[in-house]
């Protein structure tokens, strides 16, 4: 049951990455890369909103959810996503009127209240899949989720295709329509199934679910910030069309992240249910290794494509993808490796060891990506990218080298761990 969640889940991911694709490819050759920088920031911004609404209605939920009555976590989960948008609109409103112009730099002109409502929706929809996944009925989020970003490719496309509309707006619109739809069928699934709607007891639930979400959320926003904070210095010292362009390299490689997400998977829920830690640091060796080669063959297979293929794919705006990509691939491995560190530390009751490597990551982005991005724009927020995930992942070896005393040639690949590697895979497919 346990690997058939995963292999769903996985699934999911594998189609939801082929959407993106569809759509990246879509964007580049009918919005373009200004029209792109657009979208970036949109989804950037709401991003931020989500980010803060996560303190008591994001994975925190996931944990209570099958600890506390449904009906008192929507109740203090809605209360407060209410609360952060008009905490937005206000902090918004302030922004603009003492720096304006670093507010159109970052809010997209025209798109402020549309930012405003997807966060809110975006907010609302996050609460029923969290729950979902807390209460364990993955194959009902799964579905939803593939509903949800099904809906959206064909608004998306339609409307390009179509009626013609060739704008942000496009987008927007899609966004609106297929969080719309995954808000509701969440609710449904999630209310239908109360019997009793029991309001009491809500604020010692909220005072635990701050005290379990603040930390978790805390790695959450440094790790975003690692990841997104350069597309606001992209914006502010190159422009939208460069941040079209580099969103496009990103996306196009964060694809590959699927691969350490689904090993890593398997790597949680078999060193979360073992007390033997020598086990885990076996298991996590031998996992970091197939997730890193698998991970390397899929970034060669990218840099071996032809610019002119990218032109194709992409329009001739996007030919420098492939610069970039090469440029982010360093960060793309120490990303993957970074995936199973932080699922082992989890696994055995560290968090807060992931916490200090997010924020050494978010210190060498604050200081490369006003050393690089000024300078060199897209290609200095690529290297920046890839020297803060590197110095994460250097931080979590040498934590586990010095916990599990492990020697370096442990980490070479053997013959030995491509049978393990199947043994696993054929224990965790039994039902």
């Amino acid at each position: 049951m346990l690997f058939k969640n995963i292999l769903h889940t996985a699934g999911t991911r594998i189609l939801n990455a082929v959407f993106n694709l569809v759509i990246l490819i879509l964007i580049t050759n009918v919005i373009g890369s200004r029209g792109f920088g657009i979208i970036s920031l949109i989804v950037l911004d709401v991003t931020v909103i989500q980010l803060v609404m996560g303190l008591l209605a994001g994975g925190s939920l996931i944990y209570f959810a099958s600890r506390n009555k449904t009906v008192t976590l929507l109740l203090i989960a809605y209360s407060w996503i209410a609360f952060v948008t008009l905490l937005f609109v206000f902090a918004g409103w302030l922004f603009s009127i003492l720096f304006p112009g670093l507010f159109n730099d970052v809010v997209p002109n025209g798109y402020a209240l549309d930012i405003l409502f997807l966060g809110w929706l975006n907010g609302f929809m996050q609460i029923h899949y969290n729950l979902l996944i807390g209460q364990k009925r993955i194959s009902t989020y799964n579905l939803i989720f593939s509903l949800q970003i099904t809906l959206f490719l064909l608004l998306f496309a339609g409307q390009l295709l179509l009626n013609k509309s060739y704008g942000p707006d496009a987008y927007v619109l899609a966004l609106y329509v297929s969080w719309g739809l995954g808000s509701l069928l969440g609710f449904y699934q999630i209310v239908t199934r109360e019997k009793v709607f029991i309001r009491k007891g809500w604020g010692k639930t909220a005072k635990e679910l701050y005290r379990y979400g603040w930390p978790t959320q805390s790695a959450v926003m440094l790790h975003m910030g690692n990841k997104r904070l350069s597309f606001y210095f992209i914006r502010i010292f190159s422009g939208l069309s460069p941040l079209g362009i580099y969103s496009a390299a990103v996306q196009l490689t964060e694809g590959l992240r699927l691969i350490g997400q689904s090993i890593s998977l398997v790597q949680y829920s078999a060193i979360s249910n073992s007390r033997d830690k020598e086990y885990a640091r076996v298991l996590s060796i031998r996992l970091m290794k197939f997730t890193l080669l698998l991970t390397l063959l899929a970034l060669l297979v990218l840099l071996v494509i032809p610019e002119s293929v990218y032109d194709l794919a992409f329009s001739s705006d996007f030919t420098v993808i492939k610069t970039i990509v090469l440029i982010l691939s360093p960060g793309v491995l120490a990303l993957a490796a970074n995936t199973i560190f932080s699922h082992y530390f989890s696994g055995v009751g560290q968090p807060a060891v992931n916490l200090r490597a997010n924020v050494i990551g978010f210190a060498f982005t604050l200081v490369f990506a006003f050393l690089l991005i000024p300078p060199y724009g897209y290609l200095g927020a690529a290297a920046t990218a890839s020297i803060n995930y590197l110095a994460s992942v250097v931080y979590q070896y040498l934590v586990f080298k010095r916990q599990t005393k492990t020697k370096f040639p442990e980490w070479i690949l053997k013959k030995e761990d491509v049978k393990s590697f199947g043994d696993i895979l054929r224990r965790n497919m039994r039902p």
